[in-house]
């Protein structure tokens, strides 16, 4: 929030009564707020999670990243973000770090086969949304000798088990599995 200007403030309130004066802070006024506004604006571009949109086109075109026309403010954040966590190589606790800082802790399952050279990501229906961002990442990230499963975690019994029939009867089939249930 940028900041309000009031030019007259600055002056001793004896020329607060100056029509002159007055006209020339209402003039003036709007501009210097814009100007707060521009401030501001650059100081919050600094920072991905406080991008504007012209911010994150300017990380975009800088990462070479190609946004959709759909895509939110915050996936747009989210992509920058995950682009400049990439970190080589590959370790198996650098990946752990990564997917926490990105999905948060416990929002993922991560398991591997070191000699059967494969990485699983499971990750919970609450990031979904960010699945194909994180695939490619973790593309871009793991040992290209290595499978990689990135899959979206479901609901299970153990989750709908709280429910009793007639209240999950309301659901379809496919509500049950893929929504987020409270």
């Amino acid at each position: 929030m940028a900041r309000e200007v009031d030019i007259l403030s600055y002056l001793p309130s004896i020329l607060h009564d100056i029509k002159e004066l007055q006209k020339v802070s209402e003039l003036e006024n709007p501009s210097l707020e814009r100007v707060w506004e521009l401030v501001e604006s650059i100081l919050n571009n600094q920072f991905i999670l406080t991008l504007d949109d012209r911010g994150a086109s300017r990380y975009e075109k800088m990462l070479g990243l190609v946004a959709g026309e759909s895509e939110t403010l915050e996936t747009r954040r989210f992509r920058i973000l995950s682009r400049y966590q990439e970190q080589a190589p590959y370790s198996y606790p650098v990946l752990k770090q990564l997917l926490d800082s990105l999905l948060g802790e416990g929002k993922y399952e991560l398991t591997r086969s070191a000699s059967e050279k494969w990485v699983r990501v499971k990750m919970e229906l609450a990031v979904a949304r960010e699945f194909e961002i994180v695939e490619v990442l973790l593309e871009r990230v793991t040992p290209q000798n290595m499978q990689l499963y990135v899959e979206i975690r479901y609901n299970q019994h153990i989750t709908l088990a709280r429910f009793t029939h007639a209240q999950l009867a309301a659901y379809m089939h496919k509500q049950l599995r893929e929504e987020v249930m409270f």
